[in-house]
């Protein structure tokens, strides 16, 4: 999503002491808006801010030769953008851009909306001792994209509850982070995105269809900090990988949570209910345990066999995952679990990510540059192992490996319940990736054509005064 072409010189007269604001950075603040940046069937146009964005505004258009509208968002006293001002059926683009230069005011905020509670601020840590993931992402240049990006997402969440900003600041900081990428990626893919109750965590309205998510975490048995600590590696042997130690790990999580029982919530009963799943067991583990998690799901063992056309894959059932505690594979095979639509996950609740999403967003201190690298999934036919990539970040050929560039949902992944009661339809989650069994076979349907499995982000930075370029520890995702 790049910014379209400027407007003519005298459109941008017309506006005053508005300034051109970015597709990239607009998206990321209309975030606030209930169903996200999303217009349809109004398309794009372009994007300003009144300085500083305490007020930001957009034009949209019908169709090339359509009409246009206008929309306004503002600042209140606790920061969040709230819409303000929303008009269409505009002749020209010249009315437009007067429209906006009318209504995008300069001065005090909004005033909170009646019954309205003022949330805390996500960087005031009153009295607490911050936390070692907290001290990297506000303590370093490094990391400002990623700040911006998780302060304006914290600010576009419905209501998250009252113990965010203090879990956020020391010990539950990776929980919060998922909730955050959670509610970008999904509200991105014009879903509604509410909290209204405390639990589960969102309820997703899209087209008619709707779940409740519960966000939940593996997390490790001593804390560690992302970007301190060195990424562990993948176990040695395959099959302790895909049916050992990390199967391990998502399977008692989840029996964990199951014991909680959110199907039996009168708001959540007779509804489709996901659990959303991320992976902090070990430093950087998002990157290499993924198969671990279809493999508990399903209760099956990918394999790579050996006949006359060469290398195939096949899938062997396993009854028992590895490890002393003997869990049994399969959750989905299980009657019990009928209530359970679906298991979602994704390996990008990283600040590897948050830092991309920000930087592409125009928040970029002097000097910063981000290369990913990673594994693309291999779409021809018959391929058994991905195809590999190293891009910088802001250039061309990153930005085209998608339509519009990276977004927050092309990790994402839906695992299907083949015994659910209540079905997640796919067009809820539509620029996710979908597991699903037909024939007894375990099929996938995705949305991108380029799906990255697993990647670093490698962060480098030239200090202006004496030019000496310091390379960063790579950050998972």
């Amino acid at each position: 999503m790049t910014q379209k072409e400027t407007s003519p010189r005298e459109n941008e007269q017309s506006a005053g002491l508005l300034l051109p604001l970015s597709e990239r950075c607009f998206d990321l603040y209309a975030l606030s808006l209930p169903r996200g940046p999303n217009f349809h069937p109004w398309s794009f146009r372009s994007a300003w801010s009144s300085g500083k964005d305490s007020s930001i505004g957009a034009v949209l258009q019908l169709s090339p030769a359509g009409p246009f509208a206008t929309l306004i968002l503002r600042r209140q006293v606790d920061h969040r953008f709230v819409l303000t001002h929303r008009k269409e059926m505009i002749g020209s683009e010249q009315e437009a851009f007067a429209d906006l230069a009318a209504n995008m005011q300069f001065s005090a905020p909004e005033p909170l909306r009646p019954g309205e509670k003022r949330r805390p601020l996500l960087l005031d840590t009153a009295g607490r001792t911050p936390g070692d993931y907290f001290k990297l992402l506000t303590g370093t240049r490094t990391h400002y994209p990623a700040l911006m990006a998780i302060g304006e997402l914290y600010l576009a969440m419905p209501r998250p509850d009252d113990n965010f900003a203090g879990d956020f600041q020391t010990n539950n900081f990776n929980s919060r982070l998922w909730e955050l990428y959670l509610f970008a990626a999904f509200r991105e893919q014009d879903i509604t995105v509410t909290q209204p109750l405390p639990s589960p965590d969102f309820l997703l309205e899209r087209d008619g269809h709707s779940c409740w998510v519960e966000a939940v975490t593996a997390n490790a048995e001593e804390p560690y900090a992302q970007g301190f600590t060195t990424p562990a590696p993948p176990p040695d042997d395959r099959a302790e990988r895909l049916i050992g130690a990390p199967a391990e790990r998502f399977a008692k999580t989840l029996r964990s949570k199951l014991q909680r029982e959110y199907d039996k919530a009168p708001h959540v009963t007779g509804q489709s209910f996901a659990f959303a799943i991320a992976d902090f067991h070990a430093p950087g583990s998002m990157v290499w345990s993924r198969e671990a998690l279809p493999s508990y799901l399903y209760g099956i063992h990918a394999q790579v066999g050996e006949g006359p056309e060469g290398p195939f894959a096949f899938a062997e059932s396993v009854a028992k995952l590895r490890g002393s505690h003997s869990i049994p594979a399969g959750l989905f095979r299980d009657p019990a679990m009928a209530h359970l639509s679906a298991v979602i996950f994704s390996n990008a609740a990283t600040l590897g990510k948050f830092n991309r999403m920000g930087l592409l967003a125009g928040w970029r201190p002097q000097g910063l540059s981000m290369v990913r690298e990673g594994l693309i999934f291999d779409r021809t036919p018959g391929a058994l192992e991905p195809k590999t990539f190293r891009l910088d970040v802001l250039s061309e050929e990153y930005a085209r490996l998608w339509p519009g560039g990276e977004a927050w949902c092309q990790e994402l992944e839906v695992f299907h319940n083949p015994m659910a009661t209540h079905p997640i339809d796919f067009d809820l989650i539509p620029g996710a990736t979908h597991w699903f069994e037909e024939n007894g076979e375990l099929m996938c349907s995705a949305y991108w054509e380029c799906s990255v499995l697993s990647s670093m982000t490698h962060l480098k930075i030239e200090t202006p005064k004496d030019g000496i370029t310091q390379e960063k520890s790579k950050q998972a995702g």
